[in-house]
Order: C-alpha cells, then sequence, then structure tokens
C-alpha cells in the first residue's frame, strides 16, 4: 500500500537500477506494461500509441531501444512490431518485480523515474566543485 512515507529506498537495487537504464518517463513505463500484459501480440508504435492515446513520434525509437537492450523482440510476421519478450529469466524477473511495484508503490517508482535527471545534474555539478586540497 502506498502512502506519504514512501522512499525511493522502498524499491530493490535492481529495480532502481532497471529503472535508471531504461525507463525514462511513466508513459514509457506504461508502454513497457501493456506489452508485458499482452505477450502473444505484437505491436507497432502505432497500435501503442492509439491503444495508451498517447503520440507515436518517440515510440518507434523506444521500442527499438528495448529490442537491443533484450527487452523486446520483433514478430517474424511485422518486422516494424514488437512484443515483449525479455532476453533471459532475469530480465523478465525485475520487470515483473518493477510491475509489482508499480502496482504496491506507484509513488517510489514514479520518484525513481524522474529522479534521474537531478542526479545526473548533481553528478554534473559535482564534477566542478572546488575541494580542498589535504
Amino acid at each position: 500500500m502506498e502512502g506519504k512515507g514512501e522512499t525511493l529506498s522502498e524499491l530493490a537495487d535492481d529495480i532502481q537500477r532497471f529503472i535508471a537504464e531504461n525507463i525514462s518517463s511513466v508513459a514509457q513505463l506504461e508502454v513497457l506494461l501493456l506489452l508485458k500484459a499482452h505477450p502473444q501480440q505484437s505491436w507497432t508504435a502505432e497500435e501503442v500509441a492509439t491503444a495508451l492515446y498517447a503520440g507515436s513520434t518517440l515510440l518507434a525509437d523506444e521500442l527499438a531501444a528495448w529490442r537491443s537492450r533484450g527487452l523486446l523482440e520483433t514478430a517474424p510476421e511485422r518486422p516494424d512490431a514488437y512484443r515483449f519478450a525479455p532476453r533471459t529469466p532475469d530480465l523478465a524477473a525485475v520487470v515483473e518485480t518493477l510491475e509489482e511495484a508499480y502496482k504496491n508503490r506507484r509513488v517510489s517508482v514514479i520518484t525513481a523515474i524522474y529522479s534521474k535527471p537531478v542526479d545526473k545534474i548533481r553528478t554534473f555539478a559535482d564534477a566542478f566543485r572546488i575541494r580542498k586540497e589535504q
């Protein structure tokens, strides 16, 4: 059950790492979970956009990127269509755990997704900090 006291630390390290490497928005997570929910169905970017009432402009690139990361495969009969097919059981398990976390700890998952740019900016800024010599 989610609540105001939810924190990012409630998410397992593998989930946080997966989000950092693969998910840049809640909409993107919704796309992945849609494909996961229908693993036998092949989806084009336009079909995903229609199902989620989203724009398809960036979806084709996202789907192709997930394919290259081993989350999706192209359908043999439709090379522009993708279906959920994790390359390894570990990858499938991480997505399953992420889906459960999104259902039960939505605030923590959303925080993990949208805290990434701040972390990158902080890391960049830290590179320019003046430190005392010891």
